[in-house]
């Protein structure tokens, strides 16, 4: 299986996308090549709806690409999901996102979870996702962050394991059962702290590879029903055309 990783956040080098690439074939198949890219046409990273907004048309973009260059699925590496609706109505092969997969996980492993992520303005952005993404939104217990910066998260990961521990314990105090960290940027974080609470915590990023392997095995892809091609007409905008 060739899987294709969007990671929306612009600016990212070729060493950093590699070192993401090497982590995340930990856990997949020997016959899975993972391939990782990023916008190149904009300074934009997924800190806001806005962002989310703003990026949506390279990652539409891109997605169309990565189905032309034969790829077998289409992987966006983000929470928030953006633009993945538009990207199954103009691909065959499967669009999959970080976090209807994690959202999916986390029901089939306790009866409440919470999120863990970056920065407080945004949980009522997480929690409006939560209520669209067809998940009962009663089994969300809370939205919790660490208040850190991208700068933070990557520039120290002692630091990064103990703000997520903290906010950890925090959620287990609301009730949480299973516990999604809400950032792909926490990527490789859940398995200690997951030991250290002793209780299930779900990494959007390794859930990704998997479930892009397990649809691609079964031959299954989302319905054209539910998302059928759009009408054929030639779009463009700024920084491109679909």
């Amino acid at each position: 299986m060739r899987l294709k990783i969007i990671n929306p956040d612009a600016g990212l080098t070729r060493k950093e996308l590699d070192e993401r690439i090497e982590i995340l074939k930990t856990v997949a198949r020997k016959d899975t090549i993972i391939s990782m890219d990023c916008p190149k046409n904009g300074n934009i990273e997924i800190d806001s709806k806005t962002d989310v907004y703003l990026a949506s048309g390279e990652i539409i973009k891109m997605a169309v690409e990565a189905e032309k260059e034969g790829y077998d699925v289409v992987a966006i590496y983000c929470l928030s999901d953006p633009a993945i609706e538009a990207c199954r109505e103009l691909l065959k092969i499967p669009v999959i996102g970080g976090g209807q997969c994690s959202l999916q996980i986390a029901c089939g492993l306790g009866y409440s979870f919470s999120i863990i992520i970056t920065s407080d303005k945004r949980i009522p952005e997480k929690k409006e996702f939560v209520k669209n993404s067809g998940v009962d939104f009663t089994r969300l217990c809370s939205i919790r962050s660490i208040n850190a910066s991208f700068d933070e998260i990557h520039r120290n990961k002692k630091n990064l394991k103990r703000f997520l521990l903290e906010s950890s314990k925090k959620v287990i105090e609301d009730g949480a059962e299973v516990i999604i960290l809400g950032c792909l940027s926490f990527l490789g974080m859940a398995e200690d702290i997951s030991k250290e609470l002793n209780i299930p915590v779900i990494d959007p990023a390794f859930n990704l590879v998997l479930m892009a392997e397990l649809i691609y095995h079964q031959k299954l892809a989302h319905s054209k029903v539910s998302y059928p091609y759009p009408e054929k007409k030639n779009r463009f905008w700024g920084n491109g055309n679909i």
